[in-house]
């Protein structure tokens, strides 16, 4: 009788046992969407999220963000589970080489979006060396076009814009004296070394530049300087934070020339920090005309604005194009950085919330720019004089 007790009680456990197997099984098997059996893709991002550049970092973050929002509510036949991992860069160029690091020790990374020149310039030979692709959607020094076969700008360089800003001050504006007053870092003289031999080929004369160090916060010396030398128009390549000191100061002196700046002037902190100093600034800006955009650009908008209650800047547009074209690239190719590469060489024009990409034999674009003038504390479309 024992026997028979232990046998039915034995079989009671394993009865028990295969229910108990079966329920965690029942609750580990993954369903609608379950990302279990997805291939997860851990982009890098090495954005300026504190220093004088932190506005641009945190808007390029706010665009990856959607971006990844985007993807994660993708399709369940989607194979990719996509996220990314943010390194600071402080705008240091020092801090290039261990942010990447730092990336490749975490995820193993095969690709790496970024802005601000001097990170991108010191990203770009160890990303080519190392076959990581890079993808800058901010820095403009012309020094980035043709870094490598991996390095890529969905943003047009100086040697496009600060072209521009030239031909423009000269053609449209009738300016013939001109001076330069612009950051002593990679994108203020990757923008002097465009904007001054553009001018002068048009004939026109540039009778001062001189640079202010991106650590300092009076500029009076310089202001004094280029003042001397009567300017008809005064091209100011900056960041938010100096660029706002620059016209504060110069207009606390009585300094008014008319000042022209970049893409970098448009941005609601600049009209907050600046105030009535900023008034009659004319700037380059990349044509984005959210109020009356349509499909991709208008969607972007919308969610955007729901989410941070303001307009996109060019840098969140951007990035969130880079990392839709990434994911793109991976989706195609395979999360290989040689993969990715090859696809955005050939990519089919990407049409984005910053309009159409299509990368050229060196990595880079060129998008239509329009000109704005601020007015009345607000960013219109210039309009010549009548």
């Amino acid at each position: 009788m024992r026997a028979k007790f232990l046998d039915s009680q034995a079989l009671r456990w394993k009865f028990f046992g295969l229910l108990l197997l079966t329920v965690c099984l029942i609750g580990c098997w993954p369903r609608n969407g379950s990302q279990t059996n997805k291939t997860k893709v851990v982009l890098g991002a090495v954005l300026p999220m504190t220093g004088s550049a932190a506005q641009y970092g945190e808007e390029a973050r706010q665009g990856i963000d959607i971006a990844i929002e985007e993807l994660k509510a993708s399709p369940t036949k989607d194979n990719y589970e996509f996220t990314y991992d943010l390194q600071d860069s402080a705008s240091d160029p020092k801090n290039a080489e261990s942010s990447l690091r730092t990336l490749q020790a975490r995820n193993n990374t095969i690709a790496v979006i970024s802005e601000v020149s001097g990170v991108v310039l010191a990203l770009a030979p160890i990303c080519e060396r190392e076959q990581i692709v890079l993808l800058n959607m901010g820095a403009q020094n012309p020094k980035i076009a043709g870094a490598g076969k991996f390095v890529f700008s969905n943003v047009n360089l100086a040697d496009v814009e600060s072209k521009q800003v030239a031909e423009f001050a000269f053609k449209n504006l009738g300016k013939r004296r001109a001076a330069v007053l612009y950051a002593a870092a990679s994108y203020g003289q990757g923008a002097r070394d465009v904007f001054v031999p553009t001018f002068k080929e048009l004939g026109g004369t540039v009778v001062a530049e001189t640079s202010y160090s991106v650590d300092s916060t009076d500029y009076r010396a310089q202001i004094s300087e280029i003042r001397r030398a009567n300017p008809d128009v005064v091209y100011l390549p900056g960041t938010t934070q100096d660029m706002a000191r620059v016209l504060r100061q110069g207009y606390e002196v009585g300094f008014r020339p008319q000042w022209l700046s970049y893409t970098a002037f448009e941005g609601q902190e600049i009209l907050s920090l600046a105030g009535k100093a900023a008034d009659g600034v004319i700037f380059a800006s990349a044509y984005l005309d959210w109020e009356n955009a349509a499909g991709q650009q208008a969607r972007f908008r919308d969610i955007y604005k729901s989410k941070y209650q303001k307009l996109p800047s060019v840098y969140s547009a951007t990035a969130y194009d880079a990392v839709l074209m990434l994911a793109n690239a991976v989706r195609a190719n395979g999360p290989s950085p040689v993969g990715v590469r090859d696809y955005l060489v050939s990519m089919p024009t990407f049409v984005g919330a910053s309009g159409q990409t299509q990368f050229d034999a060196r990595g880079t674009v060129n998008k239509p720019l329009t000109f704005k003038m601020v007015k009345d504390a607000k960013f219109d479309l210039y309009q010549p004089p009548k």
